[in-house]
This record gives structure tokens, sequence and C-alpha cells, in this order.
């Protein structure tokens, strides 16, 4: 498959090393700087359409702000596009294109990231689990590069939206203290209410869910120097993240709760994100056809044969409405940890449920029920 990613940043970088590294012709664009070299990447300079000519998929890997006049004008060309913007400004400006997309025959992935990305994965795939749901909820911790760090400072003093009965509303950024228990090495910390896109993106595909929300990890300082500039240059990369969604509801008539994270750096999980949809909704024509049983696709890929997802003619779709959820996660845990939650029945690939145990314990990776990594393994 050809693919091409503008932004040569630390997301764009590694989504194409990881792409490349799965056998795809990659073409990385660099905005003004010449992009790095890097192992069997194609670089280039400027972003212009002759970029994307010839591509089957366009990766924008740039600053949010960037991302919806490139994503504009490369649906109007009929060009698919997988955007990782997170400010949730800018994700309902691209998801007011499906008109656009679907007129075009183009499909625009939004919220391809770690959160929204891998975030909502994780709550999507555990809330399809559920006979009812009555709340969805997400958490974050850590920055990926510079930009990305600016983003977490902005997303602190702006107003958030959260999902309260079944309406979208706005909230006070840096409100809503709440104690997370994230996987080790990340451990316990404070989140607080910010403008995150999660909750949008979820309320998407669940319209009928009551309570949608997503915090955000912060210490004190980050609230009280929230509205100031910055005070100092971020730093070029945050190496420890993480992400985390609880599922809450009904299911075969008893109260349930459902929990699972990943953890890994921000620019490493989104990259993960990124080549994840590539692989599985982007498919080449040769590949296996697709499982409509969900319950159908552990087995499918214990047997080792890869489900494939059929695109729309177009239109607007991100990781919730996707309907190969388990193939992603699996491409996922190539990069990031994913773990469990023991307070919860998580149904394994192999049919088998988690034990009940002690609240706030996760299962080790060599304990994951997953069984989605290698043991051992370890990339932050």
């Amino acid at each position: 498959m050809r693919i091409t990613v503008f932004g040569a940043g630390l997301v764009g970088r590694r989504a194409a090393s990881i792409l490349s590294g799965r056998g795809h012709h990659v073409v990385l664009v660099a905005q003004a700087r010449r992009a790095p070299e890097l192992k069997q990447v194609t670089t280039a300079t400027g972003w212009s359409n002759a970029a994307a000519e010839g591509a089957d998929v366009v990766v924008l890997a740039t600053e949010s702000a960037h991302q919806f006049a490139l994503a504009r004008e490369l649906v109007r060309n009929g060009t698919s596009v997988i955007t990782t913007a997170d400010n949730p400004a800018h994700v309902r400006r691209l998801w007011a294109l499906h008109d656009l997309a679907r007129d075009r025959g183009a499909h625009l992935a939004v919220g391809i990231a770690y959160s929204p990305g891998v975030s909502t994965l994780l709550a999507s795939y555990l809330a399809h689990g559920f006979d009812e749901i009555s709340a969805i909820r997400t958490a974050q911790f850590g920055t990926g590069g510079p930009s990305c760090a600016r983003e977490h400072h902005r997303a602190m003093s702006s107003s958030a939206l959260e999902v309260h009965q079944g309406l979208l509303r706005p909230s006070r950024g840096g409100s809503g203290r709440e104690l997370v228990w994230f996987p080790d090495p990340v451990g316990p910390a404070d989140c607080y209410r910010a403008a995150l896109s999660d909750p949008f993106l979820l309320h998407q595909a669940f319209p009928g869910v009551a309570r949608i929300e997503s915090r955000q990890a912060a210490t004190r300082r980050d609230r009280i120097t929230a509205r100031l500039p910055m005070l100092r240059s971020p730093h070029a990369e945050g190496l420890l993240g993480a992400v985390w969604a609880e599922v809450r509801g009904r299911l075969d008539g008893m109260v349930e709760h459902r929990a699972m994270a990943a953890t890994g750096s921000q620019a490493t999980g989104a990259a993960a994100m990124v080549a994840a949809y590539c692989e599985v909704v982007q498919l080449p024509p040769n590949r296996p056809p697709l499982m409509d049983d969900r319950r159908n696709e552990a087995d499918r890929w214990s047997e080792g044969i890869t489900p494939r997802v059929e695109l729309e003619p177009g239109g607007v779709q991100s990781v919730v409405t996707s309907r190969n959820l388990v193939p992603m996660l699996r491409l996922v845990s190539e990069d990031l940890s994913l773990l469990a939650y023991d307070g919860s029945q998580v149904v394994t690939m192999g049919g088998l449920s988690a034990p009940v145990q002690a609240a706030r314990k996760w299962s080790s990776q060599n304990e994951n029920p997953w069984k989605l990594n290698v043991a051992g393994r370890k990339r932050f």
C-alpha cells in the first residue's frame, strides 16, 4: 500500500517507520525543514498535493490546527485521509466534512492518535460487551512532543465537553479532580476535566449513553499555570504515557464494570494507532473476507486469519465507529502494553475470563489475559 505521511515530528516519523517495516511504501513529508532519513522511507519537503498523488491513503501527523485545511483539500480531490488531531474544536470541524467526503468518495478518519485513538478503542471494545451501558470514562497521562505539550497546557484551561443525560454540554476545565489508577510504571495520578475529544467521538457511536467523561492527568502546578503562557520551552518528548478506559452498565441482568489500559509513550501510542488503522481498515483486496460476527473475531485471530473491514463508499469514520476492534487492538499491542483490570470480567481470545480479584490491581504483562504482547517487552 502507498502511504504519504504529512508531518515529520515524533508521531509522523514513528508511524512512517512502523508502516515501512510492515512492507508498505511510505513517503514522509516535512513542512519546511528537510525530513530526517529513515530506513526504507522516502522523504520530501513542502506540503503540496504532488506528494499525495497516487497515494492510497494520506496520514496527517501535523499540529491539529493545520489538519482541517489539508484534509479538506485532499478530500475534495477524492483522497482518503487519516488525521491525528486531538483538539476538540478541530476534531468537530473535521467531523463536519462527512458530506464532502461522501460526495467525493473519500474516506476521512478522525481522532486516530493516543487520546483520542487508543483510549477510544479500549472504551469502544469494552462497551460492545455490555447489554446496557450507563457510563463511559477515559483518562490520559503524559504528553508527546512539543506541540503535544502545548496542547496539553491549553486543554487544562479550556472548556471541556462531556455527555450528561445523553447530551453534550460544556464543563469547566481543571475541575472534577479524580484519582485514576494507571498501570505501572505510571501508577496513581490526579486527573481533571480538560478540553479532550474522547466524549465527542464516543457520543457519535454511543448516542444513548447517559454519561461520557474524559480526564487528563495534571499536577497542581499545571492547574495554576494553565491560564498563563508556558513558562518554559516544552520538552523534546515525554517518555512516560498511559491511557485508561472504563465502562459501566448491565450484562445478563447484573451490574458490571470493566476497565482496560495501555502504557507507552504518547508519540509511540499515536503512531501505533495510525499504523493499526491503516493495516485493518485500508487492507489490500487480497486479504481474507470480512467477518460480520464480532464474537468469532477472537477465534479467527487464534487461527492466524486477519478479518477485513469493507469501507463505506465515502464519509467520516473514527476508531469507535469501526467494526473490527480486536484486530486493531492486536496490532496496537505490538508497540504498546495492553492490560486488563482484575476487578472486571474481560473476555479473552480463548473465551476465558479474568478472575475477579482485589480492586486497584492490574494484571502484569506475563499474566495479561489478552496475551497480545511478548512477555517482558517494554517500550517506554
